[in-house]
């Protein structure tokens, strides 16, 4: 019972009480058949009385009835409650981890996520389920059962509850002399599916580069590591199983000869002999259950703490409580703005300062590393500046609610991504509500209609996962497509033509141009080419602008721009 464990059951209290309470209504049972069992054989073997011995047993059956029900009833709450955290789990993890963005998920591998959002609610569905009700039940089952047996027969209540609390005593001390402070399966687990991942996205390299034997040797080696974690932890937990079953049949068992040897010598009644020995069982029933989800909690141990620090994560952004209403203008001005990446060694970007104005297109140039993306990561705002401010139509963004900053912009990334799905599901990410006519004319504008129209299903055609069933070209073409389908009034273009072929780039820089008059657009570009008819090049280095004109201008003045030019041989 961690307090991490108890936390994260906040959401579903009320349904692990409901299951606690017909745990014990179906310990009530078991207690009730036992008594009713224990005075029919009484009636039988001793009173030799036929019609008692029926009463008995209608009771009995009756119990039984009770008891099914109530078992039908146990399961369906257990199925609910499971089905309600694993609901509610995922529901916060996701939500949380939108919340954190890409900066939080490039730091982690996405094994190691998937291991927590999917094994790790696995584990607790379980655990929340099962394992704390069972925990309550075996508390106060076992003392109720206890309570009855004292009743009847208070020595076979002393004996019992000796070898009660001692089955639980022996279990702790046997964990914690042999088990691990944690099992290790589940950091395996995530360690084995991060390089399966890992192997499956970059199988084309691990093929050109002959790299295949030792990645897969190194598979086997993390695969036999998690098979060993799992069997190291069932061994041991199979042990513990074993002590339980142990003492608990000894109990029964030590009960048995102490009332038989009583009843020989005169006392103890036959009648409580029978109903010492069946409630003796009894007695051990919500301890074997408790015995049986063991290992469910100690698995449930490993996946706590890595969820629980995914829900605490402190988002690298926030939003005001009352944001400021999206505004008018889509105009951007950055203003003294800097930003450096976690862990990383000196600025990403120092003290930039720059505007677009309204409808106007400007690009962003410069080295490899020299800032460009930053830019666009901190429009978006999956990072906030470390000084100075960006604004939207003279509101500074972090004013503004995350859902009104993302719907101003259209954004083309130069790494594509496309989910499993049709054509039209695809684009239909950008703007749910389209008409078909829309979802087309965007698609034209991308030069990318007709071959969609040329698939046998047309709008309808599976990509495969990430579009692998269609070429770069084709997937950024389709990147375009959607981002001028949701028709934001500023477009944010990532080197958008950098995979297709001379025609086509020439065909969509002119759509892009035509399009860009009617909206605020801000480029990425390495192939110069295709920024000469921007209204303005800022010129980046080292996280810092060097230069900034149009590129008549800057190729005059022979500076880093004219030195880009000349090494991509595109100089007047």
């Amino acid at each position: 019972m961690e307090r991490d464990l108890l936390t994260l059951a906040k959401p579903v209290r009320g349904r692990i009480i409901l299951s606690v309470i017909l745990g014990l209504f179906i310990t009530a049972a078991y207690v009730v058949q036992g008594i009713c069992l224990a005075m029919a054989l009484n009636s039988l073997l001793i009173s030799n009385d036929p019609q008692a011995t029926m009463v008995w047993l209608s009771g009995f059956i009756a119990a039984v009835l009770v008891r099914s029900a109530l078992i039908w009833w146990g399961e369906l709450a257990a199925q609910t409650t499971g089905l309600a955290v694993k609901t509610a789990l995922r529901d916060r993890l996701v939500t949380k981890l939108l919340e954190l963005g890409p900066g939080y998920a490039l730091r982690r591998q996405t094994g190691d996520l998937q291991a927590t959002i999917v094994t790790g609610v696995d584990v607790l569905e379980n655990y929340f389920s099962r394992y704390q009700p069972a925990v309550f039940v075996a508390i106060a089952g076992c003392f109720v059962v206890l309570a009855i047996v004292a009743g009847f027969d208070m020595p076979t209540a002393v004996v019992l509850a000796f070898f009660v609390i001692s089955a639980p005593i022996a279990a702790t001390l046997w964990r914690r002399w042999r088990m691990p402070s944690s099992s290790g399966t589940l950091a395996a687990m995530g360690a084995f599916a991060s390089y399966l991942i890992d192997s499956i996205q970059g199988i084309i390299t691990l093929k050109a580069f002959d790299a295949s034997a030792s990645r897969r040797e190194t598979l086997t080696r993390k695969a036999a590591e998690l098979r060993a974690a799992s069997m190291r932890t069932l061994s041991i937990s199979l042990f513990r199983h074993g002590l339980m079953g142990l003492i608990t049949l000894g109990g029964v068992a030590v009960v048995l000869a102490l009332n038989a040897w009583r009843v020989s010598t005169g006392d103890l009644a036959p009648s409580a002999l029978f109903i010492t020995l069946f409630l003796a069982r009894e007695a051990f029933r919500p301890l074997d259950r408790l015995e049986r989800e063991f290992h469910t909690a100690w698995s449930a141990r490993d996946a706590a703490p890595p969820i629980a620090a995914l829900l605490a994560e402190e988002a690298a952004i926030s939003t005001p409580a009352v944001p400021s209403p999206r505004p008018r203008q889509s105009d951007l001005q950055f203003n003294n703005v800097s930003f450096g990446y976690d862990g990383a060694t000196g600025k990403a970007l120092s003290d930039i300062s720059f505007q677009v104005a309204e409808n106007e297109l400007v690009a962003l140039v410069g080295p490899s590393g020299a800032g460009k993306s930053t830019i666009l990561s901190l429009l978006l705002r999956f990072y906030d500046p470390e000084t100075g401010s960006i604004q939207i139509g003279g509101t500074d963004i972090r004013q503004l609610s995350l859902e009104d900053v993302r719907a101003m912009f259209s954004v083309v990334s130069q790494d594509v991504w496309l989910m499993h799905g049709s054509v039209e599901d695809n684009l239909r990410v950008a703007r749910p509500d389209a008409t078909q006519g829309q979802i087309e004319e965007a698609a034209q504008a991308a030069q990318i209609h007709d071959f969609i129209a040329s698939l046998p299903q047309g709008y309808q055609t599976e990509l495969g996962e990430r579009g692998a069933l269609f070429s770069g070209g084709q997937r950024q073409r389709l990147a375009i497509s959607r981002a001028l389908l949701k028709d934001a009034p500023i477009l944010l273009l990532d080197e958008a033509t950098s995979s297709v072929d001379p025609a086509s780039e020439l065909a969509i820089r002119t759509t892009l141009e035509t399009l860009g008059r009617h909206r605020t657009t801000l480029v990425i570009a390495h192939r110069l080419s295709t920024i000469r008819r921007a209204d303005r090049i800022v010129v980046l280095n080292d996280g810092k602008i060097v230069e900034v004109g149009d590129h008549a201008s800057l190729e005059r003045a022979a500076g880093e721009y004219a030195r880009l030019l000349q090494a991509q041989g595109e100089a007047a």
